[in-house]
């Protein structure tokens, strides 16, 4: 019964906090992030993409058996 009364004290404390954070319309989340892609599109490996010297993940080129 106590750790039923502790579990919902944390649905609670939980909910509030939610009721709490500050929230903004869909549109200007939108506008910001798309801001945001615009500014850092240059520096974003993803877009421009990464040189072969670079490349963490490029294949040996050879394997040796010992």
């Amino acid at each position: 019964m106590m750790s039923q009364v502790q579990t919902m004290k944390k649905q609670v404390l939980q909910l509030r906090h939610e009721a709490n954070v500050q929230r903004i319309p869909v549109s200007q989340a939108c506008e910001d992030l798309i801001k945001y892609c615009c500014e850092h599109q240059k520096t974003d490996v993803l877009v421009t993409g990464i040189s072969q010297s670079e490349n963490p993940f490029k294949e040996n080129k050879a394997c040796l058996l010992i």
